[in-house]
């Protein structure tokens, strides 16, 4: 592993979402390696991180938008200390997605020289995904920061990719799989591969990652970091035999999710629209994150898949 950089000031937008609980207990056990360490919050949703407060977390108010909550102003024996953050990790959701541009704009204006834009998913820059309406704004983002980092001096950023989270699978029915009515509604195939990575080994690789240089002359950087492939069929089968109870199983093709998506978006259901969406790309061929991947950059050694499931039940 390359010698790491300077202790970084590292501040999170998003963390109330599902990752955002696995960065921050990241960070926590890593805190000596950071200067220092914040969960960025709406005042009205203050009351969510109590918890990461008394664990030594900083809680910033203010908006993503606004420059100042990048800045980091704090008191000190009663004298106003001026020490900003270096990077930020955004998490944000689908609901804020289309705002990155302006987070991004933001935190460069008030000194980010780092930033994580919200990927933690597939690798949206295969061909067939490149007009899929799930990752417009992510494009967007995308596109936004190699425009920033072509003209601002030392403003670099990296995209974590590591395929679903098994966490989503189980515990969610995103994916079309319902614990409690003990079904599995999925369009595709069972024999489709799909990349799989654990909530707790992504936010060890993007902890880690921070602490990493950047290769000389480079602003962007992709790292490609599943647990591992499996298939549709093994996820289910992990899942019974943990469980030890049987699903039953609902299977269409993949251009009903399509007929579902359009329908959705002609009513305009934005959030049904992107449902579909996600469960169509769910069922396509480019889940498998291309090789090579970087696992072998760090050192801990990642969940296979029965720890995966293990931990969500």
């Amino acid at each position: 592993m390359p010698a790491s950089i300077a202790a970084p000031g590292v501040i999170i937008v998003g963390a109330s979402g599902n990752l955002g609980p696995f960065i921050v207990q990241e960070l926590l056990k890593q805190k000596a390696k950071f200067s220092r360490i914040a969960i960025l919050s709406a005042p009205e949703k203050k009351g969510k991180f109590g918890t990461a407060a008394k664990n030594g977390i900083e809680i910033v108010l203010g908006s993503y938008k606004d420059a100042k909550s990048y800045q980091g102003a704090f008191m000190t024996f009663l004298i106003v200390v001026l020490k900003g953050f270096d990077v930020v990790i955004s998490l944000a959701g689908n609901s804020i997605m289309v705002d990155q541009p302006e987070m991004i704009d933001a935190a460069i204006e008030a000194g980010i020289t780092h930033f994580y834009p919200s990927e933690f998913g597939v690798d949206i820059g295969q061909p067939a995904y490149l007009q899929e309406r799930y990752f417009q704004d992510k494009h967007l983002t995308r596109q936004h920061l190699r425009k920033k980092a072509s003209v601002v001096p030392g403003f670099v950023f990296t995209e974590v990719i590591i395929g679903a989270f098994a966490e989503t699978f189980v515990l969610s029915d995103v994916f079309g799989l319902d614990r409690q009515g003990r079904t599995f509604t999925y369009y595709g195939e069972l024999d489709d591969i799909k990349s799989i990575s654990s909530m707790e080994d992504t936010a060890k690789y993007t902890v880690d990652s921070i602490l990493l240089p950047f290769e000389t002359g480079k602003s962007e950087r992709t790292l490609k970091v599943p647990n591992g492939n499996y298939t549709v069929r093994e996820l289910i089968k992990v899942l019974c035999d943990l469980e030890g109870i049987q699903y039953k199983m609902h299977i269409f093709p993949v251009d009903d999710a399509r007929k579902r998506q359009e329908s959705a978006r002609l009513a305009g259901s934005r959030d049904l629209e992107l449902a579909f969406s996600l469960k169509s790309l769910f069922s396509g061929p480019f889940v498998v994150v291309p090789k090579p991947w970087q696992n072998d950059m760090f050192t801990f050694k990642p969940k296979n898949l029965v720890e995966m499931i293990q931990g969500c039940i």
